[in-house]
């Protein structure tokens, strides 16, 4: 048995530097095991990756000058409008969340960049490539629209998505119901984010089983999820 710490699973991705490091080479199988709000045998975990979307424009004095200059702002606002609409028509697991991280530098000038970092998941690493170029489709209508130009960057793989196991998962299931917890398969078209595990869980046999905490009508995303699990 070997025990595996895997740090920077939020930022960083440990356990893809250790997957693509062949730290798991020769392992038969691999667990990794959360806590949550659910008794689960496996986790339903999407792909998951980073984008870019910055706005070049043209500054000027808004009072002084105030058709010579081109509002990145405005690009970047309008993207964030057409995610939203766009956002509803998407596939289950599908989903683009994003800030700004470039918002200009003073009220009396218009913004000649701006800048959004965006967080994608999708259900499977190829829906996750169709989404990818979707931002990049948003984004140059916007520029289009608005006189700018248009700088999308994908930052890095991301996370695999997670391929459960039934044959482990069963087994697992069977082992923890000898303590009195019984887990179930996932509650369909529910999705619980992303985790580095996606691509242990490609590399070879894997499962991310969850057991509940907390009732299922709380989160494991609270002050009240942290404070359980610290007393448990």
């Amino acid at each position: 048995m070997l025990a595996v710490g895997t740090s920077a699973e939020e930022r960083g991705g440990g356990k893809v530097a250790l997957t693509d490091a062949d730290v798991f080479e020769g392992v038969d199988a691999a667990l990794m095991f959360h806590p949550g709000v659910h008794d689960w045998s496996w986790a339903p975990l999407t792909a998951q990756t980073q984008v870019r979307a910055g706005f070049p424009g043209r500054a000027a004095h808004p009072t002084g000058d105030p058709v010579g200059g081109i509002n990145a702002l405005v690009a970047l606002v309008q993207l964030f409008n057409v995610m939203a609409v766009s956002s509803r028509r998407l596939p289950p697991g599908s989903s683009v969340k994003g800030i700004v991280t470039d918002g200009g530098r003073a009220t009396n000038i218009v913004p000649a960049y701006e800048e959004g970092l965006f967080g994608l998941r999708a259900a499977t690493g190829t829906e996750l490539d169709v989404l990818v170029a979707a931002v990049g489709t948003w984004s140059g209508g916007v520029a289009a629209a608005t006189g700018t130009r248009a700088e999308v960057t994908r930052l890095g793989n991301g996370y695999a998505h997670f391929r459960p196991n039934d044959v482990l998962s069963e087994r697992f299931s069977r082992h923890v119901a000898g303590s009195g917890i019984h887990l179930t398969d996932p509650a369909g078209g529910v999705f619980l984010g992303s985790s580095d595990v996606g691509d242990v869980s490609n590399r070879g046999p894997a499962i991310h089983p969850f057991v509940a905490i907390l009732g299922e009508e709380e989160s494991d995303r609270t002050p009240a999820f942290s404070a359980r699990a610290t007393a448990s």
